[in-house]
């Protein structure tokens, strides 16, 4: 099973939003090879000027399409489920290039297993910034210029009970909330006889 590894730029006080604006180079977060994932605006916004896109494959995850380029794949459908699948395909890791959005969600569902920050020694001042109370080192290291690599692994908290019982909306997958969760314990499992 592949790994997804989020690469992302940050300033010293916390901030990961447009790092073009305070870095000048943004090329040290392309892996050499493999499989780059971004999300549409992010690779609308620097596709021109991240050297190497031309020895990975590009998946962009968007509902929109975008303008093509060698080696450039649109993912299409439900992002949750094609990312799943793709975690499953025997491969090197996921590499996502920025996109905080993309970053995000994939946090949310759970789907990131590692957080790479090149940690700058610039004040931003003002910008998102990434909620790293889940992140737990792994390693870390000085590169040129003052710049610190942090890699982190997720800790995803465990959840014992929902707080609603999800339902499938269809066939192809979806869910909603239904009713809440019943306060009486109930047995975990069954005894078929």
């Amino acid at each position: 099973m592949r790994n997804i590894v989020a690469r992302l730029c940050m300033s010293e006080d916390g901030v990961v939003e447009r790092p073009e604006q305070w870095l000048p180079n943004l090329g040290d977060l392309m892996p050499a090879s493999g499989t780059v994932l971004f999300g549409r605006r992010t690779f609308e916004r620097y596709a021109g000027s991240l050297g190497g896109l031309e020895h990975t494959r590009n998946l962009v995850i968007g509902s929109r399409p975008v303008v093509a380029r060698a080696g450039t794949e649109m993912l299409q459908g439900d992002t949750r489920r094609v990312l799943t699948a793709l975690k499953s395909v025997p491969g090197e890791d996921l590499q996502v290039i920025g996109s905080l959005m993309l970053v995000r969600s994939l946090m949310r569902w759970r789907l990131v297993d590692e957080i790479s920050l090149l940690i700058h020694p610039v004040a931003a001042g003002r910008g998102m910034i990434l909620d790293r109370r889940h992140l737990q080192l792994i390693s870390m290291c000085a590169r040129d210029g003052g710049v610190l690599e942090a890699n982190y692994r997720m800790r995803y908290a465990a959840t014992a009970v929902p707080s609603t019982a999800l339902v499938s909306t269809g066939r192809w997958g979806g869910t909603r909330s239904k009713d809440r969760v019943a306060s009486t314990p109930r047995a975990a499992a069954r005894t078929h006889a």
